[in-house]
C-alpha cells in the first residue's frame, strides 16, 4: 500500500462536468421516461441522435438570446400596434373639434359684422342728433339731460 490515501480532488464545477452534457452528439440516442408520482401511468420516448442535435442547437445560448430579443421586439411592436386604434379615435375627436371651431369662427365673424353694422347705424343716428342739438345751442350732459345753453 502506498502512503497517500487521500483521494484525488474532482475538478467538476457543475453537473455538466461531473456527469457529461446530456445533449452531446456522441452520446447516441436519448431515452426519456416520464412517470406519474401517484399511479402507474408512464411514457417512454426515444430521441434519435439527429433530434438530440437539433435540441442542442435550439437551446444553445446564442439562440436563446435571439428568442428573447425576438419576443422583446414583438412585444414592442404589439404595444405600438395597440396604440393605433386609440390614436385614430383621438384624431376623430380632434377633427370633430376642429370642425366645431370652424363653424363657431364663421358664426362669430358673421355676428361681429352685424354688430359693427348696428354700431355704425347708431353712430350715424347719434351724430345727426348731436348736429341738431348743437345747432339749437342745447347741450346734453352724460345722463342725456338738457343743460343750460352755453354762452360765449
Amino acid at each position: 500500500m502506498s502512503g497517500n490515501i487521500t483521494p484525488r480532488p474532482i475538478k467538476a464545477s457543475g453537473a455538466r462536468d461531473a456527469h457529461g452534457f446530456i445533449l452531446e452528439r456522441a452520446s447516441g440516442a436519448l431515452y426519456v421516461h416520464m412517470h406519474r408520482e401517484s399511479g402507474l401511468a408512464h411514457r417512454h420516448y426515444v430521441l434519435k441522435p439527429w433530434k438530440v442535435r437539433l435540441l442542442a442547437i435550439a437551446f444553445s445560448r446564442p439562440l436563446l438570446l435571439m428568442y428573447f430579443l425576438a419576443v422583446l421586439s414583438w412585444g414592442w411592436m404589439a404595444s405600438q400596434a395597440a396604440r393605433v386604434p386609440l390614436l385614430q379615435l383621438q384624431i376623430g375627436n380632434l377633427t370633430r373639434d376642429a370642425e366645431r371651431l370652424d363653424t363657431l369662427t364663421a358664426t362669430l365673424t358673421q355676428l361681429q359684422a352685424r354688430y359693427d353694422q348696428v354700431q355704425n347705424m347708431l353712430r350715424a343716428a347719434t351724430a345727426s342728433r348731436v348736429a341738431v342739438s348743437d345747432s339749437a345751442g342745447v347741450r346734453r350732459d352724460t345722463a342725456r339731460r338738457v343743460a343750460t345753453p352755453q354762452r360765449r
